[in-house]
């Protein structure tokens, strides 16, 4: 694999090795034959399964250990005057940023699909992933999170597909050329990064653009933003959505059973396909699972293996994560952190059976909360009762208005049950005071918050069933 020109690359180390992608990008080049060591500032499972792996990974961070490998890869979260990027500046080691090595990665392979969108990035690639493996594509997979079919984020396949999420934070898909480009949906986010949602849209533009002459860009019809970029494209155009015959892939007659698993009528290009049930919760989901449909399905896969393969269909973890059911209390944890993402999570689980919803939520970055401030006022409506942690905060200073404390004295004058608890204890302990049969614990975040859902968990299985 030609990853540098006219360089023989053996050995890769990893700056930060235990992000999602980064380990991911990892493990797919241990797959492949390559030498990795790696570095990080914490201890985990994922750091554990590398070494298992063959991957020789040094905590914390230094640059004594770094050796003299071929590449040195690192991510936007490191910074300049880190150790051991230090370390490759003065010994003159080539540094490559995550985002190129995906770039260079896709690129060894004819068929490259990305990923891309504000909200549902990791949920459909899993989707498309899957439906991919079951029609016998054998893809190469890279996903931003664990893939419930995979148990794992990565596949190295043995064929000329290669499946990833496109993310537009920092605008990292723009150094990619895919011959399929999914776009979701637009909503301004990552607000550290786009000031202007035009900001945010001018890079989805650019990102369509690359798409391959000869490919496909896949969108969702219903999101008016995506709009915008049908006369500016090279490709071909695909366009889905719900309740409409015109579009090439479509949802009709959709329902929800008592699980909030959805059922509805596939339309392809105004041709009634059959009928389709979901193994997921979710209207949301029933977007992405036609997008995931629309790309297999050009790439040539068979329509009947498709439709047997949604049977089966499962997605990532942290997603709609069912963490525990017992004693009629369902403890779920999703990755939800925009105000978008948290009121469908909040109105998929609404849409199954229950008493009440305890909605649990840790914001993510106190910009996000500035600028989405009135969004995260309204957001919790299907939530019966509301408890905020403080803002987990990995990149920016402290922003004394913008906080969790005061969002949930701004919630509270909605006329909505909210309450401020600071420690992840505190907010197990509150729960298990209040939980009845019946009632869904919805955790919502972006990192740490999920542990709580964990231990709830462990405290239910330790609990007489009745």
């Amino acid at each position: 694999m030609q990853l540098l020109d006219n360089t023989t690359i053996s050995h890769i180390h990893f700056i930060g090795i235990n992000g999602s992608s980064m380990s991911g990008l990892a493990e797919i080049m241990i797959g492949l034959g390559y030498t990795v060591t790696g570095s990080d500032i914490e201890q985990t499972k994922k750091v554990d399964y590398l070494r298992s792996l063959g991957a020789l990974i040094h905590i914390p961070q230094n640059d004594k250990k770094v050796g003299h490998p071929d590449l040195i890869v690192y991510t936007a979260a490191i910074s300049q005057d880190n150790c051991e990027f230090l370390y490759a500046k003065i010994q003159n080691i080539t540094l490559m940023n995550r985002k190129d090595l995906l770039a260079k990665l896709m690129a060894q392979y004819k068929y490259g699909i990305g990923v891309s969108g504000t909200h549902g990035k990791t949920t459909t690639t899993t989707f498309v992933a899957y439906l991919m493996e079951q029609c016998g594509f054998d893809p190469t997979i890279h996903i931003g999170g664990e893939a419930i079919f995979l148990d794992s984020n990565v596949k190295v396949g043995e064929s000329e597909y290669f499946v990833t999420e496109a993310d537009e934070f920092t605008d990292s898909f723009l150094a990619l050329s895919p011959y399929i480009g999914i776009i979701l949906n637009i909503e301004h986010d990552h607000v550290d990064y786009f000031p202007q949602f035009e900001d945010m849209k001018k890079s989805f533009l650019e990102y369509a653009k690359r798409i391959h002459k000869d490919g496909y860009l896949i969108v969702c019809d219903d999101d008016e933003n995506i709009h915008y970029l049908y006369g500016s494209i090279n490709c071909k155009l695909l366009k889905y959505g719900l309740n409409n015959k015109k579009l090439d892939y479509t949802a009709m007659d959709l329902s929800f059973n008592d699980l909030g698993y959805p059922s509805f009528t596939l339309f392809i290009s105004g041709e009634n396909i059959g009928k389709v049930t979901l193994g997921i919760p979710g209207r949301h989901n029933v977007l992405n699972v036609l997008s995931a449909i629309a790309t297999c399905h050009v790439l040539g896969g068979n329509i009947n293996q498709i439709m047997k393969a949604l049977i089966t269909l499962s997605g990532a973890k942290r997603r709609l994560d069912i963490r525990a059911d017992i004693n009629g209390i369902k403890v779920i944890a999703d990755y939800a952190h925009h105000p978008t993402e948290i009121k469908v999570t909040l109105e998929t689980v609404n849409n199954m059976a229950h008493n009440e919803i305890y909605a649990i939520f840790e914001p993510h970055t106190f910009s996000r909360v500035k600028y989405l401030y009135n969004d995260f006022i309204t957001c919790f409506e299907y939530a019966d009762h509301i408890i905020l942690a403080p803002v987990y905060n990995d990149r920016e200073k402290e922003d004394p208005i913008n906080n969790s404390k005061n969002l949930t004295r701004d919630i509270k004058k909605t006329g909505k049950d909210v309450i401020y608890l600071t420690t992840y204890d505190d907010i197990r302990d509150f729960l298990i005071s209040k939980m009845q049969p019946g009632d869904i614990i919805m955790i919502l975040g972006s990192k740490y918050i999920e542990g709580v859902a964990d231990q709830l968990g462990d405290y239910l299985r330790n609990q007489p069933l009745l």
